[in-house]
């Protein structure tokens, strides 16, 4: 299924599955830097994701918890682990794409996340340049994931 140029570049609403809080700043700037109007929401646990996606609980008030375009992921999470998420996400439906931000370049790490769904992976840097290089080429390809309005997923040919 093919995007439209209007929907494909239209900002939508990231939510970030990260625990680092200097890991989420990145994100923050990398969008700011290209002046992109996209709103990033975070989480520091994948059940708060859960229950975000769920809207119940604290993310009942879905104006204030929008439904994400878009998921990024750390796998190395307190309590329930990013694979551990992906394991739940790949029985569900009507999720946004996922990919994943991890400090592991692991080949096995990068395999497994793509059989229980992800549509991407990079890796950190503790290099602060280097990961917002990184985040700016997940949103540039972020364009092919998005949701149509009738939620199909679309994904990236590139991948």
């Amino acid at each position: 299924m093919a995007l439209s140029n209007e929907h494909a570049s239209r900002p939508g609403v990231i939510l970030a599955i990260e625990d680092d809080l200097g890991d989420v700043e990145v994100l923050h700037l990398a969008l700011e830097r290209h002046q992109l109007a996209w709103k990033v929401i975070s989480v520091s646990f994948a059940k708060d994701a859960i229950m975000y996606l769920g809207s119940v609980g604290p993310y009942a008030n879905e104006a204030l918890f929008p439904r994400p375009t878009l998921i990024v992921l750390d796998l190395n999470l307190p309590g329930m682990s990013g694979m551990e998420f992906l394991t739940w996400a790949k029985q569900e439906t009507n999720l946004p794409p996922i990919v994943i931000l991890s400090y592991s370049a692991s080949q096995e790490s990068r395999d497994l996340t793509e059989k229980l769904g992800a549509k991407g992976y990079f890796v950190k840097s503790p290099d602060l340049k280097d990961t917002a290089a990184m985040i700016e080429a997940l949103l540039a390809l972020n364009q092919g994931w998005i949701a149509s309005p009738n939620g199909d997923e679309c994904r990236n040919p590139r991948l």
